[in-house]
């Protein structure tokens, strides 16, 4: 088997990957944020899955006011139209296929 060189020198690995470290926490920190900011009925439906006290309802209480804040600016509006379209999706069927929500046996 013949072997040969390989055409480019690449350099040597980094060898301290603090930046992509950096990169992958201001990613992390940006995706989390957001999901904060436009997904507040998320907070409260986990909420609601939680067994009940004193500390849920106050959640559950300060994540619906942050909901309807956030659908009376807007900023909800990217999530509900995402929403909408899976709700859409969900609906469809191959041909042949029975309806959703029926007996599917």
């Amino acid at each position: 088997m013949h072997h040969t060189e390989f055409p480019v020198d690449l350099p040597d690995a980094p060898k301290d990957d603090d930046q992509g470290l950096r990169w992958t926490a201001t990613v992390i920190g940006i995706a989390t944020v957001l999901l904060l900011l436009t997904n507040a009925i998320a907070i409260s439906s986990w909420g609601a899955e939680q067994p009940p006290s004193a500390r849920m309802v106050r959640i559950i209480n300060a994540a619906d006011g942050w909901h309807a804040f956030t659908d009376r600016t807007g900023l909800g509006a990217a999530r509900e139209g995402l929403h909408q379209l899976w709700k859409q999706m969900e609906k469809l069927r191959w041909p042949g296929q029975k309806p959703a929500g029926g007996d599917q046996r």
